[in-house]
């Protein structure tokens, strides 16, 4: 029988030998660069990497951007870096982005996310597959997001923006405007309006049961980052102890809705003009099981509602803060609206060129998805195979050489006869490129576009702050967004 005190020895003799076994670990990803004789930004640190304050004092926009300039300014196509302590390569030249991205999109074919749908089934979204799974998925989905899907939406989608113009009139005069908060309320009751076939009523009841599992299943926390990060690096750990990145509450809502929303309609033959009805289709023809409409569904509150959100924000901010350029996009929808009598319609959205530049100066500015990332499948040039290549979005929009004056709000940039033609195709990514390019790309800003045109003709945004004062950005926050409570504007009837 072991004593005590052997027990003890024991147990501290094993978390001693596993201290330096994790140490020479990471010691070994420190000199990892070194060794493949590929250049590195920086002496990495032993835990943090080249990426210390990343979360806890800085967005992961702002420090991509510092580590991007240490390698632009040696005139280095791409380098290696630490990733706490995942080394990756980050890539600097926009042609080398197409590489990646494009030209060899096969040699990159995933994100290197974790995916296990036996014991996470809302872990299979298209955004996180890879290979067959991935390819077969996407062949079916594709032809629903054309033009002709997205315009059926349209009416849904107003009807919801109008409740919104009709909830902030309520208020007006009364304080300043959280105008985030207004704009999450919105692009969450579209998302039920129209992916789930709901009446979520969130503009009018701000904590209802659908967004506050939205909520969940978009926040940030360290626990779920390390839940991301044992995945993103130990995938065979992962599957091997039943990694679970969703929320179980999550789940079981979602699971919960889809079924009763969908069998009701199948049972009483309804139809509507969402999207809803695209999946339920593939339902009833055995193309699409009730899970995986469940997941496809889920996968717009995931990757689209923040997203939106964050668009949607700093589009008002900025509009705030430029008076001219907020007049001269109010001109073109009171004209583009005078064919119409006033009626908001698809082709009228359609028709706004200055509210296309507006909206993507805004994505240049401020990229929802501010990296993107892929992991490669072959070795070469001494880099691994599985090594994860990070393009960074931000930085790329944020360079001089590519829109000269950066941090100047300026949508002239995007005019067809400007300098736009001349820039290179790659050095702007807002919704990814190649083949895995966002497919929801298209209805996440007819959502913004409708709520812009809704708001902007019933009223005047104005910043009250000082002119000087920039909006700071909210460090734990997978998608580009500012401080909660940050943007408060001064909302005026016109």
């Amino acid at each position: 029988m072991i004593s005590g005190t052997v027990l003890v020895l024991l147990v501290l003799a094993v978390v001693v030998l596993l201290g330096l076994y994790l140490r020479r670990v990471l010691q070994s990803r420190r000199v990892y660069w070194i060794r493949r004789r590929i250049p590195f930004i920086a002496w990495p640190h032993l835990l943090f990497g080249n990426v210390r304050g990343l979360w806890s004092d800085e967005h992961t926009s702002t420090v991509g951007q510092k580590l991007y300039n240490d390698l632009k300014g040696r005139r280095l196509a791409a380098g290696g870096f630490n990733l706490l302590a995942l080394p990756a390569i980050l890539v600097v030249d926009p042609d080398l982005a197409e590489e990646v991205l494009v030209k060899n999109a096969g040699r990159f074919p995933s994100r290197g996310l974790h995916v296990d749908t036996e014991v996470d089934p809302l872990s299979g979204t298209l955004f996180a597959l890879s290979g067959k799974r991935w390819q077969d998925k996407r062949d079916l989905l594709a032809p629903m997001y054309g033009d002709g899907t997205i315009r059926q939406m349209f009416g849904t989608i107003a009807s919801v923006a109008d409740e919104l113009r009709l909830e902030i009139r309520k208020s007006l005069g009364s304080k300043e405007e959280d105008v985030q908060e207004w704009t999450s309320r919105y692009v969450s009751d579209v998302m039920g309006t129209n992916v789930f076939g709901i009446r979520s009523r969130t503009i009018q009841e701000p904590n209802t049961e659908f967004r506050i599992n939205g909520m969940l299943a978009t926040e940030f926390s360290w626990k779920t980052l390390f839940r991301h990060w044992i995945g993103f690096t130990m995938p065979k750990f992962a599957k091997r102890i039943g990694l679970r990145i969703t929320h179980a509450t999550v789940e079981k809502f979602y699971a919960g809705l889809c079924r009763a929303t969908t069998l009701h309609r199948e049972s009483y033959g309804i139809q509507k003009n969402d999207l809803l009805q695209l999946f339920v289709r593939f339902y009833v023809d055995r193309q699409l099981t009730l899970e995986d409409l469940t997941i496809e569904c889920y996968s717009f509150v995931k990757y689209g509602t923040e997203q939106c959100t964050s668009l949607m924000t700093f589009c008002l901010y900025e509009l705030s803060r430029n008076v001219v350029i907020q007049k001269r996009l109010r001109e073109e929808i009171s004209h583009s609206l005078e064919d119409t009598d006033g009626q908001l319609t698809y082709g009228v959205i359609k028709s706004m060129s200055y509210l296309d530049q507006v909206i993507s100066e805004t994505l240049r500015k401020y990229p929802p998805v501010d990296f993107i990332y892929r992991r490669s499948n072959v070795s070469r040039d001494n880099i691994p195979k599985d090594t994860l290549f990070i393009i960074p979005v931000y930085a790329f929009h944020h360079d001089p050489d590519h829109f000269p004056d950066p941090e100047k709000f300026d949508p002239d940039r995007f005019a067809t006869s400007g300098s736009a033609n001349a820039r290179h195709p790659y050095c702007y990514l807002p919704f990814g490129a190649g083949p895995r390019r966002c497919l929801g790309a298209d209805f996440s800003l007819l959502v913004v576009k409708i709520g812009l045109v809704t708001l902007l003709r019933s009223f005047r945004f104005v910043w009250p702050g000082d002119a000087r004062e920039k909006v700071k950005f909210k460090p734990n926050a997978l998608v580009l967004s500012p401080v909660e409570g940050s943007v408060r504007l001064r909302v005026e009837s016109i």
